[in-house]
């Protein structure tokens, strides 16, 4: 199986060279291969699976994680079937997809929005580095990019002296879509441009050797402002907040899946159910007629 998974993982290099999936499917595939073993892909039966789910479970990893690997399998047995259409999949999604718990997108406090971007003000580092990751965090922030989207920029992506400031962004799968920029972002940006030391790379973000930032490079910066600031939050949390900012201004949620980036409107209606003015309206409309909801607890001891 490691001839196929190695064609799989190169076909999807070709496809899309600056996406990570192919790096990434390449990565889930083999922990596969570990626990089946270097079998042909039609001698690799559902019970096979059946271990190779237990096994990562057992490994204490989440349901998510294991059904990214579970994806994996199956759009390998997808491209497989293109050369042989009698092959069937031994990965059985209503068998072996794991139920995940489904979570609230939980946006930063704004308290520690203000000590994490003072940290950046006040980092040790040269002027170039301060102004790089204050926009980079901004455009996460007000502007609701991922970590990758941020990484993956290019200056001719770039159109900040048009009316209205924007971007041209790639995120999933190379969907692209246009984000546009406030004043405090565009003047973020421009700043650090001002700054940005001349590079082959056209990368918009540039490390110490002069060449694009990664996301793994993106991710210490954040982990090492978040330490010194004493705040918990991640990069996806800065576009759960972009997200809930716009809930909160009564933006349509049709808007705010273009403006993330959402393939699926079901995605983007989790932000409407974290901040459904709504059911808020109709609890305390309730609470205001019911008398006994208004009355003030009894002292203690007595009933």
């Amino acid at each position: 199986m490691i001839d196929e998974i190695t064609r799989f993982v190169n076909w999807l290099h070709r496809r899309n060279p600056q996406a990570r999936t192919w790096r990434d499917y390449g990565y889930d595939l083999n922990q596969f291969l570990a626990i089946v073993g270097d079998k042909p892909p039609a001698a690799i039966t559902v019970h096979d699976v059946d271990n190779f789910i237990m096994a990562q479970a057992a490994r204490g990893l989440q349901p998510a994680t294991i059904n990214r690997h579970l994806a994996a399998v199956i759009s390998l047995y997808t491209f497989l079937s293109d050369e042989d259409p009698d092959l069937v999949c031994p990965a059985l999604p209503h068998r072996h997809t794991l139920r995940e718990p489904q979570r609230l997108p939980r946006p930063v406090a704004e308290a520690d929005l203000q000590r994490f971007f003072a940290a950046i003000r006040d980092a040790g580092c040269g002027s170039v580095q301060r102004r790089c990751d204050q926009a980079m965090f901004l455009l996460m922030l007000r502007c609701g990019l991922r970590i990758a989207e941020v990484a993956s920029l290019r200056l001719r992506d770039l159109s900040l002296d048009e009316s209205p400031p924007r971007l041209l962004v790639t995120g999933k799968n190379s969907k692209e879509r246009i984000v546009y920029l406030s004043d405090q972002v565009r003047r973020a940006v421009q700043a650090y441009l001002a700054e940005r030391p001349a590079a082959e790379s056209d990368a918009v973000f540039l490390s110490y050797q002069l060449a694009g930032l990664s996301t793994t490079a993106i991710h210490k910066r954040l982990m090492r402002y978040r330490a010194v600031a004493d705040v918990n939050l991640t990069a996806h949390q800065l576009r759960h907040t972009f997200a809930n900012d716009l809930v909160a201004s009564d933006v349509p949620v049709t808007t705010i899946q273009k403006l993330l980036g959402h393939s699926w409107l079901a995605t983007t209606q989790t932000y409407i159910a974290a901040n459904d003015r709504k059911v808020q309206a109709d609890f305390y409309e309730a609470a205001q007629q019911l008398a006994g909801w208004q009355a003030e607890p009894a002292p203690e001891g007595q009933p």
